[in-house]
């Protein structure tokens, strides 16, 4: 029976504290009741408006290598996972945080999203928003949210 309780779970990271606590949390999940695992980072690019101190060929170059990391870290930490003997898979998506967590939870037909939360209030949060209060909002599935304490 629990091996039908969560057959795929997704995970998005910032590689934050937090979503590192959600990444350790996901594993516990996994194991236990042998779900695959979607670890998945989404790459914003940086609006730049107006003139910058820096060329078009070196803001390129810096999202590249910022594109790079993300793969490293990523695969990172699905290797250590893999090495426990979880599933896992790994994706970078482009665009909208919530939005692109959201999507890829009804395309996975995900039964689960784990994900860490920074848990801003007050004026931070009505000014950053918060892709997690988004992501619940809005999933096709149940959604775990971690906090890191301050």
């Amino acid at each position: 029976m629990t091996a039908e309780l969560f057959r795929r779970v997704v995970v998005p990271t910032d590689f934050s504290d937090c979503a590192e606590a959600a990444w350790a949390l996901a594993q516990r999940v996994a194991s236990a009741v042998r779900s695959e695992v979607v670890l998945v980072h989404v790459f914003v690019e940086p609006h730049l408006y107006g003139e910058t101190p820096f060329s078009a060929d070196q803001t390129k170059r810096t999202i590249e290598e910022g594109r790079k990391w993300v793969e490293g870290e990523l695969e990172r930490w699905a290797a250590a996972a893999r090495d426990k003997g979880l599933a896992v898979r790994t994706l970078i998506l482009d665009g909208v945080a919530y939005q692109r967590v959201v999507e890829l939870a009804s395309e996975e037909r995900a039964d689960l999203v784990i994900m860490g939360t920074h848990g801003r209030g007050g004026v931070s949060r009505a000014l950053v928003g918060s892709v997690a209060d988004r992501v619940i909002r809005s999933a096709p599935c149940p959604v775990l949210t971690v906090r890191t304490p301050e």
